[in-house]
């Protein structure tokens, strides 16, 4: 069984998600629209030092091909089951 991530308290979260932002080639901005929140609150996101609520994660889910799994568990979607 995988270990459990606590979201609060993960340092690399924002990095991730800047990583994902860029491996799809978007600007902040771009991201942020998709989000339906401000850039501001998208460079903090990525910056770690805002919470990200679920549903910001529900929208890039929704909204985006985002590897959302990725984001919260830091394993590649495409690694599950392994």
């Amino acid at each position: 069984m995988q270990e459990l991530i606590e979201l609060d308290d993960d340092t690399a979260f924002g990095a991730r998600l800047r990583a994902e932002r860029e491996r799809l080639g978007l600007e902040v901005h771009e991201l942020a629209h998709l989000s339906g929140r401000p850039d501001i609150t998208q460079k903090r996101y990525e910056a770690g030092s805002t919470p990200i609520p679920i549903d910001y994660l529900q929208a890039l889910h929704a909204r985006s091909d985002v590897d959302v799994w990725y984001l919260v568990t830091g394993r590649r979607s495409s690694e599950r089951g392994r």
